[in-house]
């Protein structure tokens, strides 16, 4: 007979399992970083006791040299999951550290007992990212033909949310083996790093995209200003770059070393979304030579440098992963492909890298639309044959780049629309897959020098916070409502009541959740108060309901007050009401993203959009539906379609929407229709007619993006999320 301990810490209505690495609230689980996990595991376990920074630093970082700063977001995420405001869990001591000031009751004598078996706890929780399950009890079919009867049963078991125990009792000649499989198949992946340090390298603020060479001595980097684009590389211990490729109007899509660290090959074109030409250059300078034409993603070099590697797009037929000479000899030759509605990632959003032994290339691929379940890919060179690198799935994968010894990609992936990029390992050919990021930042752009300790990254910065003015004023005669450092108000999204009131989403003071203020931006007001960042507010016609999403459950409606919060939906981002306030429409994915709709006042989701769609907004006279339509590597499209779904009677292309992030918005008079994107250096606000005139430009900003707007519910004011952003190079030290 074996005895399992299952230990558990409870403070207030807050559950610690330390066995299952989770923290709980009422039985319900409150998503925690892993690092945010270890520091309040730390501070619990030292309760009473003041526990400076360095020393918080020391266990949880194991020796990383890591700034303050990661600290401060961990305790940001804690104090947001424990609805901290007052400090009653943690208090803080100036200029000397932390108590954790909670009494605390250790359940550590919790047991199990199984008799001489194997004893396995199989818990699934449903994934965190917008995926949807409406409540009608959709399911998607489990093919279990081709696998073997113990398989079937895990797969079912996963299938489903539960929490099975099975014990294997009797049969432990045989159990053995599968008992280890089903250890090795269900454990936590572990980062094979054991320490992780962050330093920024440039100080331009407008990086765009970067490399590494493979010495680690050298980095290129693209950086972006009044909407032109040029290519610099520099000593990683100098101070200053060297432009090498002048300022133009470009987008840069992609830049690499080759092995011997002796040119840089970057790829460019006009627009975001037009076939790019490959060139390479001397990485000291020198004059640029043209390789190949029609390329739809960055090139990876093969290690002996004689082959490159990139992906063409047929349409109609599907996307082309092509093998070239790297000297731009010979006419290059398919190695796999991929036809509707699988694709291969396009542009800058795609990871494409060949591996150290040179028999395989690791590219980023997907299924359903850009924005629908993606995933790393192997493609052996010497047949193409196509193997996922793991079986998990992400909303986005981008960049990536292999382990000196072929052990494993690094590769930059994000959840959903509302997340941040972030870094992840996947092992190789296990696919395990690990976070590796040692902060909050967003990250883009991987780069792996030739011995693996050193990558670098472009990390993003963004600040937002809102403004009031007059449609077509200049921004000088916009009054700032709100301001503040590191708050991102309003960054993903704002709405307007009938009375001039704001209802916007914000990470002021580190408590995240909707807030409300007056037109004037007094009497501020904290609606909601939730670590899984709730966004995405929309005021009922009426003004008396609020709608929101939030990224681990979905669509939410609650009082004007923040009172008699409910459920309207499991799954789901970006919700709308309809003109009459009975429904609520909005965002999930099934494969891809669609639009539902669901009655403010509960009930079973109805489909609306069943095509590729995000960013539902109904016309003021409940007649009309406007979406954003994502199809892969084409411009994005604003449809606009009758409210119950049909063939749509306007679009418009959108070739300037370079992010997630954005808004669709009716102006009251329902005559027009407004989005935000970026052009020629600048963010704007476009106005978008119904009745064919030309769009025209409502807002703009040169220094600033826009994150979100709305309007006054007389259209008289228009209101403005927006920030500076800064975007650098960073080099991680990645110690195994």
């Amino acid at each position: 007979m074996q005895k399992f301990a299952h230990q558990i810490y409870s403070f207030g209505e807050f559950k610690l399992d330390l066995t299952r690495g989770c923290l709980l609230r009422d039985s319900r689980e409150i998503k925690l970083r892993p690092k945010s996990f270890d520091v309040l595991k730390f501070l619990v376990e030292n309760t009473g006791r003041l526990v400076g920074k360095e020393e918080v630093i020391k266990e949880v970082w194991q020796g990383m040299a890591v700034t303050d700063d990661s600290l401060v977001q961990c305790l940001k995420e804690i104090r947001n999951a424990l609805d901290d405001r007052s400090q009653t869990y943690i208090k803080t001591v100036p200029r000397r550290g932390y108590i954790f000031e909670k009494e605390v009751a250790e359940q550590g004598a919790v047991y199990r007992e199984e008799i001489s078996g194997v004893h396995l706890v199989i818990e699934e929780t449903e994934v965190a990212n917008g995926f949807h399950d409406t409540k009608t009890g959709e399911r998607q079919g489990l093919n279990t033909a081709k696998l073997p009867k113990w398989k079937v049963l895990l797969s079912a078991l996963r299938h489903h949310k539960v929490v099975v125990g099975i014990t294997l009792a009797s049969v432990v000649l045989i159990s053995g083996g599968i008992a280890y499989g089903l250890f090795v198949y269900f454990r936590r992946p572990v980062s094979p790093f054991t320490s992780v340090t962050v330093k920024q390298l440039t100080n331009d603020g407008n990086v765009v995209v970067a490399a590494i060479s493979p010495d680690g001595n050298y980095i290129a980097y693209v950086s972006e200003k009044d909407g032109r684009q040029s290519l610099w590389t520099r000593q990683v211990v100098a101070a200053d770059g060297k432009q090498i490729v002048a300022p133009d109007e470009v987008e840069y899509n992609g830049l690499t070393f080759s092995p011997d660290g002796n040119f840089v090959y970057y790829s460019h074109a006009k627009t975001q979304y037009e076939p790019n030409t490959l060139y390479n250059i001397p990485a000291s300078g020198g004059t640029s030579r043209k390789l190949f034409e029609g390329l739809v993603s960055p090139a990876t070099i093969s290690p002996d440098g004689k082959q490159i590697a990139f992906v063409r797009k047929s349409p109609g037929i599907g996307w082309h992963l092509m093998m070239a000479n790297s000297d731009g000899t010979g006419e290059p030759r398919l190695l796999a492909a991929r036809k509707p509605p699988e694709f291969f990632t396009s542009f800058s959003h795609c990871g494409l890298a060949w591996s150290p032994d040179g028999k395989t290339i690791a590219i980023s691929g997907g299924e359903g639309n850009r924005f629908g379940q993606m995933y790393p890919i192997a493609v052996r060179v010497s047949d193409g044959k196509q193997t996922l690198l793991t079986g998990r799935k992400w909303q986005n994968v981008e960049t990536l780049d292999w382990l000196a010894d072929g052990s494993g990609i690094v590769m930059i992936a994000v959840f959903n629309p509302i997340a941040t990029k972030q870094l992840w390992h996947v092992s190789f050919p296990r696919g395990d897959a690990t976070p590796i990021s040692p902060d909050l930042n967003a990250y883009g752009s991987v780069s792996l020098a030739a011995h693996s300790d050193t990558l670098a990254a472009v990390q993003g910065k963004e600040e937002s916070n809102i403004s009031a003015g007059t449609p077509y004023d200049t921004p000088d005669r916009f009054t700032k409502l709100t301001i503040g450092t590191g708050s991102e108000d309003g960054y993903w999204g704002m709405a307007t009541t009938p009375e001039g009131k704001i209802v916007y989403d914000s990470k002021e003071g580190g408590a995240q959740g909707l807030r409300i203020i007056d037109a004037d931006g007094s009497n501020k007001k904290l609606l909601t108060f939730d670590s899984n960042r709730e966004t995405s507010p929309a005021v009922s016609p009426d003004g008396h309901h609020i709608a929101f999403s939030s990224p681990s459950t979905g669509i939410w409606q609650m009082d004007l007050d923040g009172s008699n919060r409910r459920q309207l939906s499991k799954g789901g981002i970006f919700p709308s009401y309809s003109a009459d306030g009975q429904w609520v429409f909005y965002t999930a994915q099934q494969q891809r993203w669609k639009l539902f709709r669901v009655p403010s006042d509960g009930g079973d989701s109805v489909l609306v959009i069943d095509s590729p769609a995000l960013q539902p907004a109904i016309s003021p006279d409940g007649k009309l539906l406007a979406y954003v339509s994502f199809v892969p590597s084409n411009p994005a499209r604003l449809m606009v379609v009758p409210v119950d779904g049909g063939e749509p009677v306007r679009q418009f292309e959108l070739p300037n929407l370079r992010r997630t992030s954005f808004d669709v918005e009716w102006t009251p008079d329902g005559k027009a229709i407004n989005c935000n994107g970026s052009s020629e250096g600048a963010d704007q606000i476009w106005n978008l007619p119904l009745d064919g005139s030309p769009p025209n430009i409502l807002f703009e900003l040169k220094s600033e993006r826009i994150s979100s707007f709305t309007w006054s519910r007389d259209g008289k004011t228009l209101y403005v999320a927006s920030g500076p952003v800064r975007s650098d190079v960073v080099l991680f030290s990645l110690t195994r």
